[in-house]
């Protein structure tokens, strides 16, 4: 029903809890809204909790201590309650000047300690104020088990159906796979005047919809297949580029069914996708190779991922490791400034507080996307009334070819000097450039920015998480830094650029 009930202009349902808690993710607990898609459209669902269904027949103290038996410490929970009609005047009425229901549950609400605070809102207050909601998946059926006879009636098994969709959901990968997917067979589709390349474009996007492909298990041979569907998607893609009519450009639009708007720049050679949620290229299409250099093995990877650190945390990095706890502007939703079309530019901003003093900082961030590359300008501004020391720092995840006849490697210009060597481990200080070479696609990467940085190395292997084997990299991660004091009310500028070559 997610479809039609987005064609007619819905926004938001209310599904009970339950069936939320128990839809299968590990991450859905029923005190979040989540998204449902179906068919490319989106819907948020609000958890309804029932079990307050007459609310008029609790006790405000008995009320007020069942939400707060779901509360947890410094940890935002949202419960719904829909108040029948004839809840109402019991609710909000009184005899005898004695302060009616909803007077005595606020008095509660005031008197409790804090960290147990509850704040009234409506649906659409709510939703006003989106951030990135979970995804979620549920089945039409009542209940996710099939019962199957075997042998005498007493004699009977259970049989977990698991959706397919339930594979997709659950896995970034194979969502961004099949939101590719159904992005490019609307290209395909609304070719007209040409049934060859049509016919052509579609025989490609059927290739590239094989069931495998979309519920492998992370790993080497799971991006061995998603790189496969990448590859057949993108030929599609270029067949429906019609020549004399294509033009390079901007769009903003839902591309990966989150509720959120995402941008894509789609320029002769390549195309990049911009993330609001962290403000990161996460898929950029090298269309000469026909690949996706931002399909890892491992999740939450992407260009241009921003953050900040203190001093003490630059040990972290030599292993490939970012502090723990709520990083700096990595997981922040991105505001956008300005979409130009035209320039194929792009303006972001984000507000994020560091350290143990909660300093407020700013990050404005514009991408300028051209077929050579990509030119980013960071503005970073201190916004506390204290001095702001520490770390900025840019991660920047390639992916590399990992059916290959020769390995790929690095150069790196640093104190004027170059140095050569396969994708390891190391360390530089006053990075003029840094070159990263992929043999087997003929693609090349050379990163450099206004001010050299240091720069960290940070060889992948196929899970991610293990070293490579054999020094064959499924990639590279790299970290590009700065040590920053500003005062208060100050800011630094600092460009990156990634030009791309994608050979003859």
């Amino acid at each position: 029903m997610v479809s039609s009930l987005n064609t007619c202009g819905i926004e938001y349902i209310l599904l009970d809890r339950i069936m939320l808690e128990t839809s299968g993710f590990s991450d859905v607990d029923g005190f979040a809204p989540v998204t449902l898609e179906d068919c490319g459209k989106t819907i948020t669902a609000l958890p309804l909790d029932n079990s307050f269904a007459s609310l008029e027949r609790f006790s405000p103290e008995s009320f007020f201590c069942g939400l707060a038996a779901s509360l947890e410490r410094d940890k935002e929970r949202l419960v719904v309650i829909f108040l029948d009609q004839g809840a109402v005047a019991p609710l909000f009425s009184s005899e005898d000047g004695l302060p009616n229901w909803f007077e005595s549950f606020l008095s509660v609400c005031a008197s409790r300690p804090e960290g147990q605070e509850i704040h009234f809102t409506t649906p659409g207050r709510y939703l006003k104020n989106r951030t990135l909601y979970r995804r979620a998946y549920l089945s039409s059926g009542l209940s996710p088990y099939a019962f199957d006879e075997i042998g005498t009636p007493d004699d009977v098994r259970i049989l977990a159906r698991t959706p397919s969709k339930q594979f997709l959901v659950s896995s970034e990968h194979s969502l961004n796979l099949y939101a590719k997917m159904m992005y490019v067979h609307v290209l395909v589709n609304q070719l007209r005047g040409d049934k060859s390349r049509k016919k052509n474009a579609r025989e490609e996007l059927w290739r590239s919809q094989e069931s495998e492909m979309y519920h492998t298990a992370p790993g080497l041979q799971g991006r061995t297949v998603r790189t496969l569907a990448y590859k057949n998607l993108l030929i599609a893609e270029k067949l429906s580029r019609v020549r004399g009519i294509f033009s390079p450009s901007m769009v903003s639009f839902d591309f990966d069914m989150d509720g959120l708007k995402e941008h894509v720049s789609q320029l002769e050679n390549l195309n990049i996708y911009v993330h609001p949620a962290g403000g990161k290229v996460f898929e950029l299409d090298v269309l000469p190779a026909n690949r996706n250099y931002c399909d890892l093995c491992l999740e939450k990877t992407g260009l241009f991922v921003d953050h900040f650190v203190s001093a003490e945390d630059l040990s972290l990095l030599a292993i490939g490791r970012l502090p723990a706890g709520t990083p700096v502007f990595a997981d922040t939703l991105y505001q956008d400034i300005l979409a130009d079309p035209a320039r194929n530019e792009l303006q972001l901003k984000a507000n994020s507080m560091f350290g143990p003093f909660q300093q407020p900082l700013s990050l404005r961030k514009q991408y300028s996307f051209r077929n050579e590359g990509i030119q980013v300008q960071y503005i970073l501004k201190n916004e506390s009334p204290l001095n702001l020391s520490g770390i900025f720092l840019i991660e920047v995840d390639l992916a590399l070819a990992e059916n290959r006849h020769a390995n790929p490697f690095m150069a790196v210009y640093a104190h004027d000097t170059r140095q050569e060597s396969c994708i390891r481990p190391a360390s530089f200080d006053d990075v003029s450039w840094l070159m990263i070479n992929d043999p087997d696609s003929e693609v090349t990467f050379t990163l450099d920015a206004n001010e050299p940085p240091s720069v960290t190395v940070v060889p992948l292997g196929c899970t991610g998480s293990e070293p490579p084997v054999d020094n064959k990299p499924a990639g590279v991660r790299l970290f590009l830094f700065w040590k920053v004091d500003l005062g208060p009310n100050y800011e630094m500028e600092k460009m990156v650029f990634l030009k791309v070559n994608a050979g003859a």
